[in-house]
């Protein structure tokens, strides 16, 4: 039997070319991760194109509420900013995307994968 493995996916170029890259090197199932954070995606075009790159099965979670409370407020609070200008929001959503690893128990997940920036 095959290792699974969970993948924070974005549906981006990096995320989407790892899911047949870690299937052909490692020989993973892998399961594409997609959180919801508002950052308003078509969602069923990102899960159609984990299929379409090879993910066995896909995983969506609402985390809005999580991310605004727990990652955005506190964020803005801090007065957390960019090379002195922006302010720094998307590099947030990797962080309850890529860590959410409820799931990897109740699948019998062997490994939790986050592609950094």
């Amino acid at each position: 039997m095959r290792e699974k493995i969970v993948l924070a996916y974005s549906g981006g170029l990096d995320t989407s070319i790892i899911i047949p890259w870690l299937k052909e090197n490692y020989d993973y199932d892998v399961i594409a991760f997609v959180a919801d954070v508002g950052q308003g995606d078509d969602l069923d075009a990102v899960v159609e194109k984990a299929y379409k790159t090879g993910a066995c099965k896909v995983v969506v979670e609402d985390l809005r509420q999580e991310f605004l409370t727990d990652y955005v407020f506190p964020a803005i609070q801090a007065g957390a900013v960019y090379e002195h200008k922006y302010l720094l929001g998307t590099n947030h959503c990797q962080v309850p995307g890529g860590m959410r690893a409820e799931g990897r128990r109740e699948c019998g997940v062997a490994w939790l994968y986050r592609q950094g920036q």
